[in-house]
């Protein structure tokens, strides 16, 4: 499968570390996060991986530009003049995805576990997305599922409050999607997937599955998870 790389966002938690860096090229571990999910990616078989930028885009291209890896992936970058959101950044980049159910990771999620078996949940399921999620009691600032028996979503929470200890299933910023449940996303509307998509499709009947992860992936688009991710990551 192609995958896609959501890079479009300000980064705003971690400017005050480095302003001028924007956050997908941040040093982790002494590579860029962008080299890191794209080594990630090769690891996983995708061969082609498409990255979408808008603060200080050059410097993402200019990555882009310089990347030559023995295997790939092949690297296009999709610069955005004005913030799209997750999902409305996809959209705009439907063209470049090919016709195959495409891989959605965000760049800020750092994940180890292979993608072999959400594709393939993905596939048996007859899912037009299906989600990979975790299972946490750390729900603050989270976008938070609900599902039934078997594992169909039933709801989203967007970053509401929960009581200590209240245990659910996190999204991890990770997705399998088919091609023609984008191309229903409004073309050229900033749209958000946790907020607007994925509940519209709920609210229209659509088949939205999800994948458990056996273990949390770390997001490191704050000050601490970041210094967090250099030192263990």
């Amino acid at each position: 499968m192609n995958a896609m790389v959501l890079a479009a966002g300000r980064g705003t938690r971690l400017a005050a570390l480095e302003p001028d860096v924007p956050k997908p090229l941040v040093d982790i571990g002494g590579e860029p996060l962008l080299a890191r999910q794209l080594r990630y990616l090769r690891s996983n078989g995708v061969r082609r991986v498409v990255v979408n930028a808008h603060h200080l885009s050059a410097a993402i291209e200019s990555f882009a530009r310089d990347y030559r890896t023995p295997g790939g992936p092949e690297l296009v970058v999709i610069t955005e003049p004005e913030l799209l959101g997750t999902a409305g950044g996809v959209r705009n980049a439907l063209g470049q995805l090919g016709e195959e159910p495409v891989v959605i990771l965000y760049c800020d999620v750092l994940i180890s576990e292979p993608l072999a078996p959400l594709a393939q949940a993905h596939r048996e399921s007859g899912a037009a997305a299906t989600l990979a999620v975790y299972e946490s009691d750390q729900l603050e600032r989270k976008g938070v599922i609900s599902v039934d028996a078997r594992g169909r979503v039933t709801e989203f929470v967007e970053h509401r409050r929960f009581d200590p200890g209240v245990r659910g299933l996190v999204n991890a910023g990770l997705y399998v999607l088919e091609p023609a449940f984008i191309a229903q996303i409004p073309a050229g509307v900033v749209s958000d997937f946790g907020h607007d998509v994925f509940p519209a499709a709920l609210a229209r009947g659509e088949h939205l599955g999800t994948h458990m992860l056996p273990a949390p992936v770390l997001d490191v688009g704050t000050p601490e998870a970041l210094a967090y991710a250099r030192l263990h990551a």
